[in-house]
């Protein structure tokens, strides 16, 4: 029988190791595991000695795994997840979840999309416990150490695995006193002579109010917007202020519409959203957790209105 001791010292190193090659930084896997950078090069550093290779290739500007290391990647990582599923296996009751899943998520999104839903999840699996991080930017989740986040927009050229869950239904709302004051558009041309709240991405390039009509796209120009925000809540604080009429997430516009707050204007001609998917950093099995919890999500997504399915290739043309 392989004493305790043994066991640690044949794993010590492990998960640093196993960090360093998932964020080809020692500094992030020192970040992400809450330790100083040093602290993660000794343990590599005893982990090469103890077995007699060379993991990585470093110098000042990069990290790179070795082919011993590529390796050991490969065993270590798949270790790692069996590890996890058998701790959750050994449960008493093996259909009980344990450990913890960290999660990212946009701010608003995240609260008013995700967060009910995972409280629904922690009530039916006890045992569980979640880490989850708000950012309104996209972060590397292999550096922070996330198991799954959730994404807005089209995907830049990362190594993730997507889920898609759909796209956010768009809606354009204004205050009653607004429309009385400035007037009630009909179409989205009307809106070239309104004042507009409008939404500023990260790239800092002015996002059009995006309509259709007969299959096409009319994108309305917003670089005169008398308002920009970065925030999709904000957006919807700023239209029940009377600052203007807003394009944005029904999702955000709900409670605004019931109180009255808030008029929907152009009804049924805003386009389709930007998309909506869980990704989560490619690994050869995902530990049973993450899976319970994402498979549960996506399930529990299918019928929320907020989100709809775009099946359709329009043109589009730009009003200025």
């Amino acid at each position: 029988m392989v004493s305790n001791r043994r066991l640690q010292h044949k794993a010590a190193g492990i998960e640093e190791f196993l960090r360093v090659a998932e964020a080809l930084s020692f500094s992030r896997a020192a970040e992400s595991l809450g330790q100083a950078s040093s602290a993660t090069s000794k343990s590599i550093a005893r982990l090469e000695d103890r077995l007699g290779v060379r993991l990585f290739h470093r110098t000042t500007r990069s990290v790179k795994l070795t082919e011993e290391g590529a390796q050991l990647y490969e065993r270590a990582s798949r270790w790692a997840d069996e590890l996890d599923d058998m701790q959750s296996a050994l449960l008493k009751n093996p259909e009980e979840l344990g450990g913890v899943v960290r999660l990212e998520m946009p701010v608003s999104l995240g609260r008013a999309l995700i967060l009910p839903l995972v409280g629904r999840f922690l009530t039916d699996h006890p045992k569980l416990k979640v880490e989850v991080r708000m950012n309104d930017h996209h972060v590397n989740l292999v550096a922070e150490g996330a198991d799954l986040a959730l994404r807005v927009g089209h995907l830049a050229n990362e190594d993730l695995v997507a889920k898609p869950l759909g796209f956010l239904r768009q809606g354009t709302y204004a205050c009653p006193n607004c429309l009385q004051r400035y007037g009630h558009p009909k179409v989205p041309e009307d809106l070239l002579s309104h004042r507009l709240i409008t939404f500023l991405p990260p790239s800092g390039r002015h996002r059009p109010m995006v309509y259709q009509a007969a299959g096409e796209d009319i994108a309305i120009d917003t670089r005169g917007a008398v308002a920009t925000f970065t925030n999709g809540e904000a957006m919807i604080d700023a239209a029940i202020a009377g600052i203007g009429v807003a394009q944005a997430p029904e999702i955000y516009a709900r409670q605004a519409l019931r109180t009255g707050a808030l008029v929907q204007v152009l009804t049924g001609q805003d386009a389709p959203g930007t998309p909506v998917q869980l990704v989560y950093p490619p690994r050869r099995q995902l530990p049973r957790r993450v899976r319970a919890l994402m498979d549960f999500l996506v399930e529990a997504l299918l019928n929320e209105s907020a989100l709809g399915q775009n099946t359709e290739l329009r043109t589009s043309r730009v009003r200025l």
